[in-house]
């Protein structure tokens, strides 16, 4: 039980992130961020270059593939059967 949490958490947490790291440097909100929130001659001229959208929009690539990684890996244990539990008394022979 406590895998199938973990195995949903980390989904969520890996797809949410991907879809924002793959949206957010394209979108105003990035703008804004890079030339309101940083002083200017910082690093706000690079975050708004291409290489810099395109590298954080390349981790958000990664992040969104490990998501659909950990959904395969959910999947097969929510299918998996559960083992059958043993009859007492009964051994397997090989005769």
């Amino acid at each position: 039980m406590e895998s199938r949490v973990r195995t949903a958490m980390s989904l969520y947490v890996f797809a949410s992130l991907g879809v924002f790291l793959l949206v957010a440097p394209w979108s105003p909100v990035w703008e804004y961020a890079t030339g309101a929130l940083l002083p200017p001659g910082s690093a706000a001229g690079f975050l708004k270059s291409g290489f810099a959208r395109g590298a954080v929009s390349g981790l958000g690539a990664l992040d969104l593939l490990v998501a659909i990684q950990e959904a395969g890996y959910l999947r097969r244990i929510l299918t998996r059967k559960p083992a059958e539990p043993e009859e007492p008394g009964r051994t397997e022979s090989a005769s």
